[in-house]
């Protein structure tokens, strides 16, 4: 009895005077409940990408002087929206939109004047390093409703495979955690925004890493331009996961910087490391969109791009002629130019709506009224208010993406035009005070 207990204490004995390992998930959880906020969004007339309707989403303060708010850009959407923001135990105020990525899945808001955040403790960010695959992170936010709830795991990698790249990890992420934030568990810095999971998968959740969003924040409060940019590029998918960015499709903007089908991106000169993929490239060209040298691999040769560059729409400018229950827009399909499309595209048919019983479809392109085509919002604005005052119907030629047989299918619908009308961000419509001046930003 008395040798088996000694051989029990002996191997006790290293762990015994081993270092402990101090858990801090409390503390971060605590803390985290001061600067997170929940956010509320409610959209009338949605863009393409987004839905009718109110949501709950998630946010984190990342600049208390001035009210900046961080979280997804689906969760304040890319559409004209009331946002709101509430922090934990107080009543819901409007808050506007400063910045919606047109690239990432990244916005900022600021607090109105009636919230005062000049006190909160704002988080550490790591704008340098994604974690390594098993560092502890926990998740914030309002999953299911549920406000100001943390959950744990870790991160289990980083993937490029959604189109942009994300962190993952297996800390669970619900409906309402998005725009919160994945937060160290050893130091309490925030690593990512939490984005979306699998539906129906076992602990596979996504996060934006921060890293990203640094760039964007410091370019605002700099005053400069955070447009990433519009390089008129398809490129090749990395099926095999060979982290090489390989340029298919080239459709350059004139006068702008000009690459050939089959190039390989390698570097941005001046920024570190091997571009591996399209997030990464947009990443190094924020801010420098008036020159830079991109370095590719060309026919088996290294040679050197440089030129400017083209940004893409800003979110917060998008407009769209709303008219008969149909929201027309510019086309937002990714590869337009790939497959030819071109003119205005629907956005939103209203359930009900004379559009509808027209049988006018989402994702349709209108290419034509009464036969003429169509230059610019204003012209259709125009056209429309015409036929509105003749009380007369216009006929509508349409472009629809279809399968099967055809890839296109043409249909021509005739509709009498009510409830006409321009629609865009409150702050953008006229350049009332609330649009983003990055000349006077900081």
């Amino acid at each position: 009895m008395t040798k088996l207990s000694c051989f029990c204490l002996c191997l006790l004995a290293p762990a015994a005077g081993a270092a402990t390992l101090v858990d801090r998930g409390e503390e971060i959880f605590r803390k985290a409940l001061a600067y997170t906020v929940q956010i509320k969004n409610s959209v009338s007339v949605p863009f393409a990408g987004d839905a009718k309707g109110s949501s709950l989403g998630a946010g984190f303060v990342i600049d208390a002087q001035r009210g900046w708010i961080l979280t997804n850009a689906h969760v304040v959407s890319r559409s004209p929206s009331r946002v709101e923001i509430a922090f934990h135990d107080q009543e819901f105020h409007d808050a506007t939109k400063v910045w919606v990525d047109p690239y990432m899945d990244i916005a900022v808001v600021k607090a109105s004047p009636q919230v005062d955040t000049a006190a909160i403790d704002v988080p550490r960010l790591e704008c340098r390093d994604a974690p390594s695959v098993g560092h502890p992170v926990g998740a914030f936010g309002h999953p299911w409703r549920l406000q100001f709830t943390g959950t744990r795991g870790i991160i289990s990698g980083v993937t490029s495979r959604y189109r942009t790249e994300l962190l993952q990890t297996d800390a669970p992420i619900n409906q309402g955690n998005s725009g919160g934030p994945l937060i160290s568990l050893e130091d309490g810095r925030i690593v990512g925004i939490n984005t979306a999971g699998i539906r129906g998968a076992q602990n596979t959740n996504f996060a934006v890493a921060m890293k990203y969003a640094c760039r964007i924040v410091e370019l605002l409060r700099a005053g400069t331009d955070p447009s990433p940019p519009d390089l008129g590029l398809v490129f090749f998918r990395d099926i095999d996961n060979r982290k090489l960015l390989r340029v298919a499709r080239s459709y350059p903007r004139p006068g702008k910087l000009e690459f050939r089908p089959g190039d390989t991106i390698q570097e941005v000169i001046g920024e570190a490391g091997r571009i591996e993929n399209e997030t990464q490239l947009m990443h190094a060209l924020r801010g420098r969109l008036e020159g830079s040298r991109i370095r590719v691999l060309r026919e088996g040769a290294t040679i050197e791009l440089n030129g400017t560059k083209a940004a893409l729409p800003r979110v917060l400018e998008q407009r769209g002629v709303y008219a008969s229950g149909v929201l027309f827009g510019p086309v937002t399909i990714r590869d337009a130019q790939e497959i030819g499309v071109r003119g205005f595209m629907v956005h939103h048919v209203e359930p009900g709506s004379i559009g509808e019983a027209q049988e006018v479809v989402r994702a349709d392109v209108l290419e034509a009224v009464d036969g003429a085509p169509i230059g610019d919002l204003e012209a259709l604005h125009r056209r429309l208010q015409e036929a509105a005052d003749a009380r007369r119907r216009v006929e509508l030629t349409l472009k629809r993406l279809v399968g099967g047989e055809y890839t296109f299918a043409y249909a021509q619908r005739r509709l009498f035009v009510r409830d006409l009308r321009m629609v865009a961000e409150p702050s953008s419509a006229d350049g009332s005070p609330g649009r983003l001046d990055l000349k006077a930003a900081h």
